[in-house]
């Protein structure tokens, strides 16, 4: 366990600095973007794309090319095909996305086997590596966090629309099917932003909990897109101290924070509904 006075001068380095930026960063991408996700029953999805990011990163290492940008690439295909197929009457969606799911998993599993590892450290590419983040990572993942605010910002209104009501959207004349596929993409893109923080297999948590979390509380649409983003920040600034103080895995501590924080707000809401 960290005492104070290590606990002080950790704050001040710089390298925890950028984690706490970084980490509020992609707190506020996927908190937004889980409100959308969850409201339209696709939660799974997450899975689907993270174990898919694991396939690219694999293959980006296989091919000696930036494995990120490769897994960018896979990950947003992979967000289509996922959507593919869930809009496909001949597919469930929990089918979709175990058959993404498995193909992720399966692939990079075979690729790393091939490559006899990479000679790369893959424990922080499941479980993420915040700690190492560089400033040209905050960089990216703040391009990418205004891209995805302003598409948000453009397509708000039929975003909610498609989300509430596609039967209602598509007699209005929305391409729900462009839209659907839209918040699929940004989810992809997202993922792969949050890869360097709690990795491939724990960002599908962080893409539903914070939306659950919101709509506990919340009484419109407009209060859980607000409140999602404040409960998305501090799990990762609560998971993040905590780890620090104690000294464990990051990642899956601000996972852990974020399922502690759901589950004491569920449980106040049901003791003072009694």
């Amino acid at each position: 366990m960290t005492t104070l006075n290590e606990l002080i001068i950790l704050l001040q380095a710089g390298f925890v600095q950028r984690a706490f930026i970084i980490g509020i960063i992609v707190a506020i991408l996927s908190s937004i973007l889980s409100v959308f996700i969850v409201l339209k029953r696709v939660s799974l999805i997450g899975d689907g794309l993270s174990h898919t990011a694991f396939g690219g990163l694999a293959l980006g290492y296989y091919l000696d090319i930036v494995p990120l940008w490769v897994a960018a690439v896979v990950v947003v295909l992979g967000s289509l095909g996922i959507t593919r197929a869930i809009r496909s009457t001949r597919i469930s969606s929990d089918a979709a996305v175990a058959v993404f799911l498995q193909l992720g998993l399966s692939a990079g599993i075979v690729l790393i086997s091939l490559a006899r590892g990479f000679g790369i450290n893959i424990e922080s590419l499941l479980f993420g590596s915040i700690l190492l983040v560089t400033l040209d990572q905050i960089i990216i993942a703040s391009v990418i966090l205004v891209a995805v605010l302003s598409v948000i910002f453009l397509f708000y209104k039929e975003l909610v629309y498609t989300t509430f009501s596609e039967s209602q959207a598509k007699a209005s004349g929305v391409r729900t099917w462009f839209f659907d596929y839209l918040v699929a993409a940004l989810a992809g893109v997202v993922v792969i932003a949050a890869i360097p923080i709690v990795g491939v297999l724990l960002i599908s948590a962080l893409l539903v909990l914070p939306a659950l979390t919101s709509l506990q509380v919340s009484k419109s649409f407009k209060q859980t897109i607000l409140l999602s983003p404040v409960f998305g920040i501090a799990s990762a600034f609560l998971g993040l101290f905590v780890s620090l103080i104690l000294d464990i895995a990051s990642g899956a501590t601000i996972v852990l924070t974020a399922m502690g924080i759901f589950v004491i707000i569920l449980g106040t809401k049901r003791i003072w509904t009694r």
